[in-house]
């Protein structure tokens, strides 16, 4: 019976990740014998030197690599966030599995809500810089001093450092919280307990990779092996998630062509959808220069879709040129939201709500992207995260805490299957006049719009289309005779068409 000798960090939530692996291994192949070796590195013993002060390599992996090169060890479980960008000779790293989540949560203290300067423990450069631009808008109050503190220690150390002390939020990778949350193993059932009673205590975010992409390959598990033990590597890639491993190896490579290291202010997120990736990369070079990208890479090469565009022959020209309703509001659906407890709430648009309505704290808050939620929190509406404007399809909402009911808030004709739709609105109808008929390229920002167009001058439907990403595009691309083309939104859209026109 073959023997594999796996080595972690000795931290909970490191091995919980080593358990994770073993149970793939052990799912996979029942007759290997595994042995867990767990252990202090040099970021794990030196908890008083703030993170982006210590040094750049292998702080968190190099300890254990040696026990991998001596013999002591066959396998090693990393975060792989925490991996030097160069590797070394000596190992390789052989798989990964299905990567967890690879955003960032904010976790604020109840009572800290309404302050108008806040500070927020995390150790991360990246982080700092991406999240003092966001948080003021993303936050009820938008509150005008945020400012960032170190803090070192496993995730329910700088939990309590947060609760107990006086700073007022915390930032941890989410992939940490969901792992912790998520293990049924009895030896980890007593800190999963506190984990749970702890945040119980404090108001929480998920932050969107548009405004924060994540550290290069965060929320993924490096395993890594010998060079020469070609068995082990073998049994290792049979169980990695090459889907993941292709995102990772990206990820990474944009992080080394700014030169690398755990210290840089730059996050580099790629996300795969069934129709292509979204590639976001935000921050700071190390030679102080802004970065700030967000593409959509299609996978499918739609050719001449700008054949026969000019500058006068696509609509909307404008976002305010496609209003086919008038809006009536729903006066009664403010009374059932007032009262709504212990629900999600997903909402697609800012004016779904009313502003007089108060959402209770009992119910979770989705927006449908970054623009609707900082909207939201104008009105003083905490939201707990968004779709990233990326559809409900493609990035769903979610309380990682618990199993909740969802309503959209959405208009009274909305034939929504996912969701329970409550009424905030009724479409009005308003005459569409035949100039529409004479366009070649259409931008749609909702279903609903391309419904009625084509209802009134179904001729249309031969034009070229384009849409944002999700349902939208969807349902246009189950009708029109022409391939339909995504973009993140209608500026990424106008920005094609003036360099196709």
């Amino acid at each position: 019976m073959k023997t594999i000798k796996i080595v972690s960090r000795k931290s909970n939530l490191a091995r919980i990740q080593a358990c994770i692996v073993s149970d793939r291994l052990k799912e996979k192949y029942p007759e290997i014998n595994i042995q867990h070796i767990f252990k202090s590195t040099l970021g794990d013993n030196d908890l008083t030197t703030p993170l982006n002060k210590m040094p750049d390599i292998g702080v968190f992996t190099n300890d254990i690599k040696e026990d991998l090169i001596s013999g002591r060890a066959d396998l090693a479980v990393h975060s792989w966030k925490d991996l030097p960008i160069e590797t070394e000779a000596g190992t390789v790293i052989s798989g990964t599995l299905k990567r967890a989540d690879m955003r960032d949560m904010l976790f604020l203290k109840k009572d800290s809500g309404s302050n108008n300067s806040l500070k927020i423990l995390s150790s991360s450069p990246r982080r700092e810089k991406n999240l003092t631009s966001f948080l003021p808008k993303a936050l009820p109050g938008n509150p005008a001093d945020i400012k960032f503190c170190d803090v070192r220690g496993n995730i329910q150390t700088r939990i309590n450092k947060l609760i107990e002390g006086k700073e007022d939020g915390l930032i941890v990778a989410k992939a940490a919280i969901d792992r912790i949350l998520e293990s049924h193993a009895p030896e980890f059932e007593e800190g999963k307990k506190e984990l749970k009673i702890s945040l119980e205590r404090l108001k929480w975010m998920v932050l969107p990779l548009s405004a924060n992409p994540c550290a290069a390959a965060q929320g993924a598990l490096a395993l890594e092996v010998r060079s020469d033990d070609k068995e082990l590597q073998s049994i290792i890639k049979s169980i990695s998630d090459d889907a993941s491993l292709d995102l990772i190896e990206e990820e990474r490579s944009i992080l080394k062509s700014y030169g690398g290291g755990c210290h840089q202010k730059i996050g580099a997120s790629v996300e795969s959808i069934e129709i292509g990736k979204i590639k976001t990369v935000k921050g700071e070079s190390e030679e102080g220069k802004e970065i700030d990208e967000r593409v959509f890479l299609a996978k499918e090469d739609l050719g001449d879709f700008f054949q026969g565009l000019s500058k006068t022959s696509f609509f909307p020209q404008n976002t305010k040129n496609q209003i086919f309703f008038k809006r009536e509001q729903i006066n009664e659906a403010n009374e059932t939201l007032n009262a709504l407890r212990g629900k999600g709430v997903y909402i697609s648009r800012s004016n779904a709500l009313d502003p007089s309505v108060t959402i209770n704290d009992s119910n979770c808050v989705w927006a449908s992207g970054v623009s609707t939620w900082e909207s939201l929190a104008r009105q003083g509406v905490w939201v707990n995260g968004c779709s990233d404007s990326l559809g409900e399809n493609n990035s769903p909402e979610e309380n990682p805490f618990e199993e909740m009911k969802w309503l959209k808030l959405s208009h009274s004709d909305n034939k929504d299957e996912g969701k329970e739709i409550l009424p905030t609105y009724r479409l009005n109808p308003i005459e569409l006049g035949p100039d529409i008929t004479k366009y070649t390229h259409f931008y749609w920002m909702s279903s609903t719009a391309f419904l009625r167009a084509i209802s009134v001058y179904p001729e249309i439907l031969e034009a070229r289309h384009a849409t944002g990403l999700g349902k939208t595009h969807d349902l246009i691309s189950s009708m029109a005779s022409n391939k339909v083309m995504a973009f993140l939104d209608y500026q990424d859209w106008i920005s094609a068409v003036e360099r196709n026109s």
